[in-house]
């Protein structure tokens, strides 16, 4: 049996991962996934006495990533900032990297201010 303190421990971990995945997700899709979770929650919170307990405990999950993803953003000197902060390993994954950084950079500018110290 898990104690409590390991499934806190679980929990916190499993929050910061995702956290700190969305954060470095492409900004587009980054604002869908805010957009999506954000939806759930309103949905819950207006029909909360027609969900169940989980769904109700997972909206709140959902609002605390919201929260902390949210809160990283505005962090950010310009947005696209933190596009994928954790690079792959993967041989083949710079290609793909820059080409898509590039596509990225042209829908998501680098304000001029800060385009010396992100080069």
């Amino acid at each position: 049996m898990i104690e409590t303190n390991d499934l806190e421990v679980k929990f916190k971990l499993c929050t910061s991962f995702i956290v700190k995945e969305v954060i470095a997700l492409d900004p587009l899709a980054r604002r869908q996934w805010l957009f999506t979770y954000k939806g759930i929650i309103q949905y819950a919170d207006s029909h909360g006495n027609e969900l169940t307990n989980e769904q109700i405990v997972g909206a709140d999950i959902y609002r605390d990533l919201i929260k902390q993803v949210e809160e990283l953003i505005k962090e950010e000197d310009f947005e696209g900032q933190n596009y994928n902060a954790y690079k792959s390993r993967d041989p083949d994954y710079e290609t793909i990297y820059k080409k898509r950084l590039k596509q990225i950079r042209e829908d998501f500018p680098i304000p001029d201010q800060f385009k010396e110290r992100s080069s």
